[in-house]
């Protein structure tokens, strides 16, 4: 008796697991939101902070010295999602967040779905003249949206901000990409080459 009871309770919750959940008539809020952290930072300092789905962030620092010395960074994102439109999305650095600091600061923020964030420093110190380019940075995103009709309305809305007071008083390399939305690409890269 007891093992037939057992076997009728796996059964109902194997069949219940199987059903396919139901959608929410109330859109989906990613927030992502920095107040007054990281004040009086040093050196090198990076953050990354993403609300909602598909976010790819990198920060990436390269340093070298000496007589043939290449600094290098290379960055891949790669991404293909399909995309809720019906979304809110509100990204913000407030407060006195990254003020009074010094160093390398590198910051990805993003509140949405399938965005891309790169933030790329190099520096090299050699005694040979060196070539500048792009390569430090690849991105691909495809994000596609689940209805393209036109008719289809986005409840959703989108914000960005920074306060007034945020970053104040820094100094250094400062990268920063904030963003909202849906299938954003952002990237800052910063290349120092000094032949000695």
């Amino acid at each position: 008796m007891r093992q037939t009871l057992f076997i009728l309770a796996l059964l109902s919750s194997a069949s219940a697991l199987a059903q396919a959940p139901i959608p929410s008539p109330v859109p989906v809020i990613n927030d992502a939101n920095i107040d007054n952290s990281g004040a009086q930072y040093q050196g090198n300092f990076s953050v990354n902070q993403a609300a909602g789905d598909g976010q790819q962030q990198a920060n990436a620092r390269a340093i070298a010295t000496g007589h043939e010395a290449t600094a290098i960074t290379q960055i891949r994102q790669r991404q293909s999602s399909i995309v809720d439109p019906n979304m809110g999305a509100s990204a913000s650095i407030q407060g006195s967040a990254f003020s009074h600091g010094s160093g390398a600061l590198g910051i990805n923020q993003s509140a949405g779905a399938a965005t891309q964030q790169a933030n790329a420093l190099r520096i090299s110190i050699s005694t040979q003249p060196q070539s500048i380019d792009d390569s430090v940075l690849l991105q691909q995103n495809v994000a596609l949206i689940n209805s393209s009709d036109p008719a289809d309305t986005s409840p959703g809305y989108r914000h960005v901000t920074t306060g007034d007071q945020a970053f104040t008083g820094s100094r250094g390399v400062i990268q920063l990409n904030q963003s909202a939305g849906v299938g954003n690409q952002t990237a800052n890269t910063l290349s120092v080459r000094v032949a000695n």
